[in-house]
């Protein structure tokens, strides 16, 4: 007759085992949730990104009418007639509407020049100004929030001859 010894380690190898299959079981789950859970915020980073990349393809886009504003506020006449200030009024509320998205212009005359946020077309020989400044904006740089979202093309100071 058996004294009961042998299924009480029978009864115990058949715990461990369960007790192991338990713990690779709920390390597998942790791993799966972490990868689930990895996958999710990849998922919005890359949403996020493609939400970004629009809106900025739109924005560049409509940045072209504010230079034509610009450009033609420029050349309006000195009397301001009703319709020069009609556009003036219209570019100051597009300016707002883009402001409210987290658009904004960059200043750059009198600033140093920053390849990363100026295009430079032209170097002037300036002694009034130090080498490398910015002296004149041709075309005005944009901000989206606070990525670059367009360059300033400006023109640069440099040591006159």
């Amino acid at each position: 007759m058996e004294d009961g010894r042998g299924d009480s380690d029978t009864l115990e190898a058949k715990i461990a085992e369960v007790e192991q299959t338990l713990e690779t079981t709920r390390d597998q789950l942790l791993r799966r949730t972490a990868e689930l859970e990895n996958m999710r915020r990849r998922h919005q980073q890359e949403r996020e990104q493609l939400v970004f990349e629009a809106n900025k393809r739109l924005i560049l886009d409509l940045l072209g009418i504010v230079d034509d504003l610009e450009r033609t506020i420029e050349h309006a006449s000195e009397s301001k007639d009703p319709m020069a200030q009609g556009i003036e009024l219209i570019y100051k509320s597009f300016l707002k509407t883009l402001e409210r998205y987290g658009v904004r212009p960059m200043q750059t005359v009198g600033e140093p020049f920053d390849p990363m946020k100026h295009d430079a077309l032209l170097e002037e020989p300036r002694n009034d100004i130090a080498p490398g400044m910015v002296t004149r904006e041709i075309q005005r740089g944009y901000l989206l929030n606070e990525n670059i979202l367009r360059h300033a093309k400006v023109f640069v100071s440099k040591t006159a001859e």
